[in-house]
């Protein structure tokens, strides 16, 4: 591996790492691994840092190209917002003035970026905006010990989902995409260049159910919010949902999903992608379907989406 540029992208869960070894060369993922924490790693970053670095050493990892983060959209602001024309200019400040209409924090405590997505200066830009804790920011930035791991890039799950639909997918068409983890559910509607709805699913209803229990009540949620987003957001219909994180792992919950969606849509699994190539040995493709924020982060970096 060293002669090959790797890409490592790692998804900030609430107490656990999700990684992603990418070759750059090669457009392949090497490597997935979920790593457990015990403690949120973005607010502890002692304990992200040793685990990470234990990952690479036992992986025999010297060289990386890029070290990417990615964080849920829980944990961060996402607005798909236009931009009129006259504002194009001073676009920045468009930005920050419409963060502070929904937000009322303090001004300087959020890290703000947006991405271009269709548009120019003479008919406005559609851009996603993402707000996420200057604190957090500040701590990847400034907190790790070795330089060599400090990341080179940091934006929201949202934006790394985008990114692998349309590097691995090469997505033309309208899809639905679910990530589902146990601390919440997030439902995107995308195209290539538009977000056309986020809607969320909450697990709190969850605790101290079984499994049982708990696929039943979180396939209801996802419809019912798939049918507000058809009735609110003006959603057309999907053929496909595809479905990543750690309850797609779970074989129930999958089996609840597809019963209830039978008559509108086939649910898709996210373990394997078209232009993109996945490990052959079992061990390093067991977390795919957990790592997708992961691979699309390195690949966004990789690819310069």
């Amino acid at each position: 591996m060293s002669d090959t540029k790797l890409y490592l992208g790692i998804e900030v869960g609430d107490v656990s790492l999700k990684l992603a070894l990418l070759d750059g060369a090669e457009k392949r993922v090497l490597k997935t691994a979920v790593l457990q924490t015990e403690t949120s790693p973005i607010d502890d970053i002692y304990t992200f840092e040793t685990v990470l670095q234990g990952w690479m050493d036992e992986c025999q990892l010297e060289e990386i190209e890029s070290i990417s983060v990615t964080v849920p959209a829980f944990r961060s602001i996402v607005r798909q917002v236009f931009v009129p024309a006259e504002a194009v200019a001073n676009i920045d400040d468009y930005i920050k003035w419409y963060l502070g209409l929904i937000t009322n924090g303090e001004k300087n405590s959020y890290v703000v970026d947006y991405k271009v997505l269709s548009g120019d200066a003479s008919v406005g830009q559609t851009v996603l905006l993402i707000a996420v804790r200057r604190e957090w920011v500040d701590a990847l930035r400034k907190g790790f010990r070795s330089k060599s791991l400090v990341p080179k890039g940091m934006e929201v799950d949202v934006l790394s989902l985008m990114n692998l639909m349309d590097v691995a997918e090469g997505i033309k068409e309208l899809e639905c995409v679910i990530k589902a983890d146990y601390f919440g559910v997030t439902l995107l509607w995308l195209n290539k260049d538009s977000l056309h709805a986020l809607r969320c699913v909450s697990t709190l209803s969850l605790v101290n159910a079984s499994m049982e229990e708990a696929a039943v009540i979180l396939a209801d949620g996802i419809c019912e919010q798939m049918k507000l987003a058809k009735e609110q957001n003006g959603v057309p219909e999907v053929k496909q949902v595809h479905i990543c994180g750690e309850m797609a792992m779970e074989p129930l919950f999958v089996q609840k999903l597809r019963e209830k969606l039978a008559d509108s849509c086939q649910v898709v699994l996210m373990d394997s992608f078209s232009n993109l190539r996945l490990p052959v040995d079992e061990a390093d493709s067991a977390a795919v379907l957990n790592c997708a924020g992961a691979i699309g982060t390195a690949l966004g970096v990789m690819e310069g989406v």
